[in-house]
């Protein structure tokens, strides 16, 4: 097991260098001053850090390996633990939004401690706030973006612990099991309301359209069973009639007009596109657009959780260094989840006149 020591130790130890910098310091000016800052910019993915990502790649393979020589008993003993460290992240990113800000460009040195990472994880190299270390914004995008790829290893490694332990079904079987908890889904949710909309063609091969129902604005508690079931079987957002054309509209202004088409066919189709289409705005304000619509019950048939598995792997976003960023599922949670709103500039905001409804800009600030 010494690869998987090795693996979480690494994905949770932050190595903190200091720099000299030229940063913002005061709120409403240009002016920088040439100072101590923090970095972490070798453990990202971008600048001239590709070791790191390749560094951690051959840790998730080693530590797989590892896993797959227990017996499934001990197997599920690890995932159960595995689990823990991710919701680990899951915190961070919680604190990690509620002091972080595409918009923010001064930030407080006390910044690290505010977000709990040395108290998450290990922190190398962090001082205290009297040693006049100073954190800049890109510091702030850096940390986030080192959290990303360290967590994407550990969904991966999840991910392909759990599929190796899962029984093999026959392709009869499995279409058999499939059909059968759509049939108990439909059921269960036809119970709540009679209130129906048609969903769009669904990811999942070989099922046909179905009826999704609109949820109540609480969502259900479900069992671990019932929430494995939902990721096989698909939860997916159905667009109330009207709003998906509405949205498309809005938000056609924040990607380039060759990846209109595509946006189109994923908003009204439920086609997804062949790569992330880029938004060209911040990572809050597209999460921000799709929760107003989630909680106006304008996409209903699924759960936010399920929301943000979707957006996930269809989107990217720009940094505020205008460069393309990934929107992982943990970090899509922190954003949408929650009841506090990130979002400083909302690009949309949701109208209703007697019984119709508006999705109309609330802002025109885009990159």
């Amino acid at each position: 097991m010494q690869h998987l020591k090795e693996f979480l130790t690494r994905i949770q130890t932050f190595d903190l260098r200091i720099i000299e910098d030229d940063i913002h310091m005061e709120w409403g000016t240009n002016e920088k001053k040439h100072v101590k800052v923090y970095d972490i910019s070798h453990q990202t993915q971008y600048y001239d850090s590709f070791s790191y990502r390749s560094e951690l790649r051959v840790l998730k393979d080693m530590a797989f390996i590892d896993l797959i020589a227990l017996d499934k008993e001990r197997i599920k003993l690890q995932l159960e633990e595995l689990a823990k460290v991710r919701e680990r992240f899951k915190e961070f990113w919680r604190n990690y939004h509620d002091h972080h800000s595409e918009m923010t460009q001064v930030y407080e040195r006390h910044f690290v401690f505010s977000v709990n990472l040395e108290y998450l994880f290990i922190v190398n190299g962090l001082q205290s706030t009297n040693a006049e270390i100073e954190v800049s914004s890109k510091f702030a995008e850096d940390l986030g973006e080192s959290v990303k790829l360290r967590e994407k290893f550990l969904r991966e490694l999840i991910y392909a612990t759990e599929t190796a332990i899962k029984p093999k079904r026959s392709e009869a079987e499995f279409k058999e099991w499939l059909d059968a908890e759509r049939e108990k889904r439909e059921a269960a949710t036809a119970e709540t309301t009679n209130e129906t909309i048609i969903t769009p063609k669904s990811e999942t091969p070989d099922v046909s359209e179905t009826a999704a129902v609109q949820e109540a604005v609480t969502e259900p508690e479900l069992s671990q069973e019932q929430l494995a079931a939902g990721k096989l079987v698909g939860y997916y957002p159905t667009f109330k009639e009207g709003a998906a054309g509405q949205l498309f509209d809005l938000l056609k202004t924040y990607f380039v007009p060759e990846e209109h088409a595509a946006l189109e066919k994923l908003l009204l189709d439920d086609e997804a596109p062949a790569s992330p289409l880029l938004f060209r705005g911040s990572a809050t304000q597209l999460a921000d657009a799709f929760k107003q619509l989630k909680e106006a019950n304008l996409i209903v048939g699924c759960r936010m959780s399920d929301l943000e598995r979707w957006i996930a792997p269809k989107f990217l976003y720009l940094s505020p260094q205008s460069q393309p960023r990934e929107l992982p599922e943990d970090y899509l949670n922190g954003l949408m989840s929650g009841t506090k709103r990130p979002c400083k500039s909302p690009i949309l905001k949701i109208e209703r006149k007697e019984d119709k409804f508006f999705i109309v800009p609330a802002s025109r600030n885009k990159k």
